[in-house]
């Protein structure tokens, strides 16, 4: 873990690595003041020798080397969510991530979509779970097709004052027929497509704008067990709505992002 914050383990003795482990777990439960009496006195040593130990390491005192970590704990946090990501993703790179996060927050007014079929469902079921939570608003492929056919029937066109918006879909093959409709559907009225599949190449993978590609070496698609690629979908999904969230704290996607109406919320 000390690598993570740029201390080599042989500059430190047993003592001052047990030190520095400390000041790190304080800050990784956020908590902001970590006093050199409280370090001191958790391990055992005099605040003399947590000094003497800074100014060893080249800084100046306590203060400095307590600034220097809780920088290196922040960098920590923003970027762990890029490295678990690259293990569940495979063609994970931070522009696909951010393109995605881009189109969400674009549509944080409007209404939102999540399609798939047979186990599919029960991963955009949480999907919508999780993106309702999140102030959302987002409804299931039943309702994409209630919402779809009430227009088709209110103008009897199928480009009937449809709000152009985000779907979301799960598809092992990029294939499944009642997904195929319903993303294509969305195409022609404008919604912008995100897809979570094991292929690369696909009808759906090949008009979506943003594909994500989880156990894409294990191509076999008949049920096997264990089939790992439903619980690693909702575990990016969870990790990309962390960097979501990291993004819209940090302003990086204030552009991209609706003005909420707070007499809806209201």
């Amino acid at each position: 873990m000390l690598s993570s914050y740029y201390f080599l383990t042989n500059q430190l003795s047993e003592d001052e690595t047990r030190i520095i482990t400390c000041i790190v777990n304080h800050l990784e439960r956020n908590e902001e003041r970590v006093s050199i009496t409280q370090v001191a006195e958790d391990n055992y040593v005099s605040t003399s020798f947590i000094i003497k130990m800074c100014k060893r390491l080249g800084f100046s005192g306590y203060s400095e080397l307590l600034f220097s970590l809780k920088q290196k704990v922040r960098e920590n946090a923003i970027a762990e969510p890029s490295g678990k990501l690259g293990g569940l993703i495979d063609n994970y790179a931070p522009e696909l991530v951010d393109g995605f996060c881009r189109a969400l927050a674009s549509c944080r007014t409007k209404q939102l979509f999540v399609v798939g079929a047979g186990f599919a469902d029960f991963v955009a079921d949480y999907i919508v779970q999780r993106l309702g939570v999140s102030g959302f608003i987002v409804s299931s492929r039943v309702h994409f097709y209630d919402y779809m056919l009430f227009r088709d029937d209110r103008e009897k066109h199928i480009h009937s004052n449809v709000e152009p918006s985000l779907i979301i879909a799960i598809s092992q093959s990029g294939e499944s027929e009642a997904v195929v409709q319903d993303v294509e559907r969305a195409k022609q009225n404008g919604f912008e497509v995100a897809l979570f599949t094991k292929k690369t190449s696909s009808t759906i993978a090949d008009i979506a704008e943003h594909v994500f590609v989880v156990d894409g070496t294990k191509q076999t698609l008949i049920s096997t067990v264990p089939n790992e690629f439903f619980g690693k979908v909702i575990l990016a999904f969870e990790q990309v709505m962390g960097i979501y969230f990291e993004k819209m704290a940090e302003g990086a996607l204030a552009k991209a992002a609706n003005p909420i109406d707070f007499r809806r919320l209201g």
